[in-house]
């Protein structure tokens, strides 16, 4: 199996899937308006019934994990891509963090189902390589084109990928 350092975001993150002004003030209308992007790089996919996959991960269990930030998942059925979907909500919107604050950044994984393993080790490198760090976050919320914060979430990587090499 490669290394959490083979995982790059910008392989499963189209531009046209960034919503930097994504509004909304409840889970359904953040996760709708983020999944209608789908519409733009795969058509196929039932976006409905995924909608209806991540609310039902949100009833079992939130996932804005504290710091501004949620990671819904989910799993899809149609073909062997992972897909991200990434909004910005600069005013914040109440997901039911952990830590009780509002939540400003959204990245939506979506694998194909035939494939948890997979799906764990997108998990995993969001969470570790990613959402820990504070200049990131503030990248991303600063970011004023998809290209840029696209760029943050490269930067981001590296920079991992650079610590685990010194280590």
């Amino acid at each position: 199996m490669p290394e959490s350092s083979a995982l790059r975001i910008r392989d499963v993150l189209d531009p046209r899937r960034v919503v930097l002004d994504v509004d909304g003030s409840s889970k359904r209308e953040i996760l709708s308006r983020l999944v209608a992007t789908l519409e733009l790089t795969h058509p196929a996919i039932d976006r409905s019934a995924l909608l209806e996959t991540l609310l039902e991960r949100e009833r079992t269990s939130t996932t804005a994990i504290a710091d501004g930030i949620a990671m819904p998942h989910g799993r899809h059925g149609d073909g062997d891509t992972v897909i991200c979907l990434f909004g910005r909500s600069l005013k914040g919107v109440d997901f039911d963090s952990i830590d009780g604050g509002p939540t400003h950044l959204f990245f939506v994984l979506i694998s194909p189902e035939k494939d948890p393993k997979l799906h764990l080790r997108w998990l995993a490198h969001f969470a570790v390589v990613l959402l820990r760090d504070e200049s990131f976050r503030a990248a991303l919320m600063a970011a004023p084109t998809a290209e840029a914060a696209i760029a943050a979430i490269e930067t981001a990587e590296r920079a991992h990928v650079s610590g685990k090499a010194k280590s």
